[in-house]
This record gives C-alpha cells, structure tokens and sequence, in this order.
C-alpha cells in the first residue's frame, strides 16, 4: 500500500516491501519476510542488511533464531530531516556553482502547464512585483486552478504585487478573474487593442505566449527570456501602458 511512497523517500523497492510488510506482521523471520513481502528469499537477505544499516529494523534472538522487526515509522522523519540538512549544507555552494556557468542572457521554450507553474516558482523565488501585459486568464486554468490559489496565497504573504493590464473582454465578461485582484493594481486595455498574445514581466524574466481567449494554456508555448537589460526595457514599456489603460469602475 505504501511501498511507492517509501520508494519516493530514498528506499529500492524490495527494500520499502520488507519494512511494509514488517510493520504489518511484526518480528519475522527470513522465511516468513519473503512470504510476506513476496520477495525472493536470496534477496531478502541483501535488503535486511541495508535496512539494517539504515536503522529502519532491528535484529532480535528469539528462541534461537534471528528475527526482525522495523523500527518506529518515525524514524522515516529522521531520515528525511537528516538528508534536507544535508542539502541545505551544501546549497550556497551549489548555487555559487550553479551561476558560474549560467549565461547572462538565455532564452528557452516550455510548454503549458509546467511552463507556467514554473514561472510562478520563480516569482515566488524572489521579491520583485509580478506584472502582466494582456491578461486574459491564462493564469485562471481550471487545470492549474488550485496552485494559482497557492501562489496568489503565497505572493500576499510575501509582500509581492501583482499588477497588469487585461485585454477589455475581462472587464466585459471575466469578473470571476479581475475580482481575484488588488482593484489598485489592475487596468484594461480599450477594446480596439485586444490581442491573442499575453507578457508576464518579473525580475530579469520576461515570458511570452499566445493564447485562444478560451482559458487554457494545455498546449500553449511559453517563451521565456532571462536578461536583466530586456526584463528592465519591458517594465519601462509598462509604465507607459498602465498610464494609458483604463482603470477599473
């Protein structure tokens, strides 16, 4: 039942078998392990041992014989707390790496979904406003539509804006959307300048699409642009837009 779930934290599956199974059955022998969790007996041996070792099941003499139990299912927090310090360690340095040998400017393509949830992991990454030029309620996805609740949630806690201009088809007919907005920070373009393109502009990123006006982004392609010199040329062109654009009433 939960041995994909143990495999995830760090166990080999005939590894995450055993421990299932002893948890469910108790102090066990070879022979009773491998019926119990199915797993070939030659191999139980080899599993008992790093389990072992991992401290996830202990060896008992009962009567003469070895038997195993597992641990507390605690231990699995240890675990997992031990190897998140080791990470955290060993971070600043990965990351040091990391820009080294980042390119100042790059350009990339992602697709849909994934691509926006992305972008919203990078926004949240940092502490710079999130703004946005043509919205049309990409970010409204009903698939995506519990994270965008997490990110909005999020970029309140944090302090982060979100500010952008709609195309006029929002303000006619997208309530549900705009009414998910500081009314101070969003303003929509006159009718005759609706497009079928949308920018979301935040750091030194800048990404692009373009978009049916239903709200689904499944086979959209996204183009991201990493540059500070364009990010900042972007947001200078913001500014003239959201004066021009209309606010909401």
């Amino acid at each position: 039942m939960y041995v994909e779930v143990l495999q995830q934290l760090g166990l080999p599956r005939n590894q995450a078998k055993i421990y299932e199974s002893l948890l469910v059955s108790g102090s066990s022998n070879i022979s009773s392990i491998s019926s119990n969790a199915k797993v070939n007996r030659r191999n139980v041996y080899d599993s008992i041992k790093c389990l072992l070792e991992r401290k996830l099941v202990l060896c008992i003499s009962k009567t003469g014989e070895q038997q195993y139990e597992a641990v507390d299912p605690e231990k699995l927090r240890e675990i997992l707390t031990s190897k998140t310090k080791l990470v955290q360690n060993i971070l600043p340095e990965l990351n040091s790496l990391y820009s080294l040998k980042k390119a100042s400017d790059q350009a990339s393509i992602e697709r849909g979904w994934e691509g926006m949830k992305n972008f919203w992991k990078f926004v949240l990454a940092q502490r710079d406003p999130v703004l946005f030029v043509g919205g049309k309620g990409a970010w409204h996805d009903p698939k995506i539509e519990e994270e965008r609740k997490d990110f909005f949630a999020a970029c309140k806690n944090r302090g982060i804006r979100i500010q952008g201009i709609f195309d006029n088809e929002i303000h006619l007919t997208g309530k549900d959307i705009y009414e998910n907005y500081d009314p101070q920070w969003i303003r929509f373009f006159p009718k005759e300048y609706s497009t079928f393109a949308s920018i979301d502009i935040c750091g030194d990123q800048v990404i692009h699409f373009s978009m049916p006006k239903e709200r689904t982004i499944e086979d959209v392609l996204i183009f991201r642009i990493i540059s500070t010199d364009l990010a900042d040329s972007y947001r200078t062109w913001f500014d003239y837009l959201w004066h021009q654009a209309k606010s909401i009433k």
